[in-house]
């Protein structure tokens, strides 16, 4: 008899060959772990924006927003003298690592650290299994810029993870 096409056998064994392949190869190609560490800075940063849009409208609220220093009352008895004040930056809040650990809940594994000097302009947000930034340029942080003036928001960007 003169059939023509495979077996069952023949099939599996070559699907189970492909398996084997791309189980060897596919990780080589696809780092996981780096564009899921990125996701979640990106969560951060959302975090962070609406943070900050919500402070923003408690100081156009007060009229405050076109100031270089004030503060909002943001209820959670921290602040100087525990009285629950936030420093604000023309109606955002200030870059400054006391101020965003206030502000952000977001769990133990992220770590806050001032750049740029003292001079309050840079907050970065890092995992803590990195080493702490140094630099805006460092890889793998979510970062916030204070604003400038009245008329320029503050920044929030992210260096992917590498």
């Amino acid at each position: 008899m003169n059939s023509k096409g495979f077996t069952l056998i023949e099939l599996v064994v070559v699907i189970v060959i492909l398996g084997v392949l791309a189980a060897t190869v596919a990780p080589k190609f696809i780092d996981l772990k780096a564009d899921a560490q990125t996701a979640t800075l990106e969560g951060v940063r959302a975090a962070m924006q609406s943070s900050a849009a919500l402070i923003h409208s408690k100081s156009l609220v007060k009229g405050n927003h076109n100031e270089a220093t004030g503060t909002v009352n943001i209820d959670d008895g921290g602040g100087l003298n525990n009285d629950g004040e936030l420093s604000l930056n023309y109606g955002y809040p200030v870059a400054n690592v006391g101020e965003w650990q206030r502000i952000l809940s977001i769990g133990d594994n992220f770590k806050y650290r001032a750049l740029g000097g003292t001079t309050g302009r840079v907050v970065a947000i890092y995992r803590d299994e990195i080493t702490a930034p140094t630099r805006t340029s460092d890889p793998c942080i979510t970062y916030y810029i204070r604003a400038a003036d009245a008329n320029t928001p503050p920044q929030y960007i992210i260096n992917k993870c590498i």
